[in-house]
């Protein structure tokens, strides 16, 4: 009898075949991983474990390279259908762009006058292509573009206040996502933190009586998804203007979400904006493009020219510049809110202002087309450090079987549930109409 040491082929005979021929990845790669697979089943006919063993022949062990290799380097970021209800989901990517935003990209990862002047015929600045529509919705003299908030922050603190002291709130000195701590980054600006105030209450005489020769500036800080309630007191944006222009200080309020419309209107609580900032006399008003916004990953600094020049001719500035594609999508973005039609074509948006009947009736729909579930009423986070704790009233679909969820996320394209009480919930509020139908595939096929 054959010991079943002899039926493993040798590696150039497994390269030869043609389930591994086929593969388009480095040789040296593919050479390694059916080195591996062939040791995997050595190992397992020497320990008798019949099971592991039974896959030495030919085709098996190509088989099962082919298979390694297409899972190793399959893309690994992808789409996905977010039933959570969280509109703006850090974890899942923060805003959905708009189809125009997402066409704009598209266009954009081509040749573009990125920083070429078509007029003149020389070079050209691509900062230009979105001063115009920032300083047309905020009222401010000047906009400025990096790659997120955090940069903003950072290059706002690196170019005025290096080697000088920041005066912030005590209950704003806060650690928001991702182990992002504000004293971080102004320790890495070097610039130097100064804390006044109590926790829960911050007045001005506490920033006037801070003040030294070393004060650099003011900052306010959005507290992200922390909020304190209860005995408090912060003073207002306007005040602490007040006190920078008369002290000759900066104001740099970074609030964080950028949101352009009342969110009162919807419900929900009041969120600082942009205009608002700059009216109050902010020097610099920092903000993200990708939650409230409803963009890209972006940071926004708008305000006044004079405190905007030092950050643009900042040596940092090109590290932290914006691509093309960043750039397109976010003037497709603030088109929308140029021409009104946020509400209509902007994702985050819609999903905010989708009416609870009109959710009702689709998960209604989506429990008949299944033939099970329950329709109960339930509540949508608007999240991603955005309006900590704000909700809109939503009806999802019910399913209780919790272990769903763990296959939904194993379904092409992946479902993201929520997981409440034993059951799978599924909320129609931040599920792309386009989706219901894969949606209802997959829930069918599980």
């Amino acid at each position: 009898m054959t010991h079943p040491l002899r039926s493993l082929p040798s590696v150039d005979r497994l390269l030869s075949h043609p389930s591994v021929r086929e593969l388009r990845l480095p040789a040296a790669v593919v050479a390694d991983a059916a080195r591996e697979e062939i040791e995997r089943v050595r190992a397992a006919i020497l320990a008798g474990e019949a099971d592991r063993a039974s896959g030495a022949e030919l085709d098996s062990l190509a088989s099962a390279v082919a298979e390694r290799l297409n899972a190793a380097f399959a893309a690994s970021l992808r789409p996905i259908i977010n039933a959570t209800g969280v509109v703006i989901h850090t974890n899942l990517g923060r805003a959905p762009l708009s189809d125009a935003a997402a066409a704009a990209m598209q266009e954009a990862s081509r040749y573009s006058n990125l920083e070429f002047n078509l007029d003149s015929g020389s070079r050209g600045s691509r900062a230009h292509h979105l001063d115009a529509p920032l300083r047309a919705l905020t009222g401010a003299e000047a906009a400025l573009v990096v790659n997120n908030n955090a940069a903003a922050l950072y290059l706002a603190l690196a170019a005025h206040a290096r080697d000088r002291e920041v005066i912030v709130s005590r209950g704003q000195a806060v650690e928001i996502g991702g182990g992002f701590r504000i004293p971080d980054v102004l320790r890495q600006s070097g610039a130097a933190l100064v804390e006044v105030g109590a926790t829960n209450r911050t007045r001005a005489a506490d920033y006037e009586a801070a003040i030294t020769g070393e004060t650099a500036a003011l900052l306010r800080v959005h507290t992200s998804n922390f909020r304190i309630v209860g005995f408090t007191e912060e003073t207002p944006l306007a005040e602490l203007g007040r006190i920078a222009r008369e002290r000759g200080l900066l104001l740099i309020d970074d609030i964080g979400s950028g949101c352009l419309l009342e969110t009162r209107d919807y419900g929900l609580t009041h969120e600082p904006t942009p205009q608002e900032s700059v009216a109050a006399g902010a020097d610099l008003a920092l903000f993200s493009g990708d939650k409230l916004l409803g963009g890209p990953q972006a940071g926004i600094i708008v305000g006044r020219e004079a405190a905007l020049a030092p950050l643009r001719s900042h040596p940092l500035m090109r590290a932290l510049r914006p691509d093309k594609t960043t750039i397109a999508a976010l003037a497709a973005t603030l088109g929308h809110y140029l021409r009104g039609e946020a509400e209509a074509k902007i994702p985050v948006w819609r999903m905010i202002a989708a009416k609870s009947e009109a959710l009702r009736e689709r998960a209604e729909s989506w429990r008949a087309q299944l033939g099970r579930g329950e329709v109960v009423a339930g509540d949508s986070p608007i999240g991603g450090g955005s309006l900590p704790g704000e909700t809109r009233p939503t009806y999802v679909l019910r399913l209780p079987d919790a272990a769903l969820a763990q296959r939904l996320r194993a379904a092409n394209p992946p479902i993201i549930a929520r997981v409440v009480d034993d059951g799978a919930q599924l909320d129609p509020r931040t599920v792309l109409p386009q989706q219901d139908a894969a949606l209802l595939e997959a829930l069918r096929a599980l």
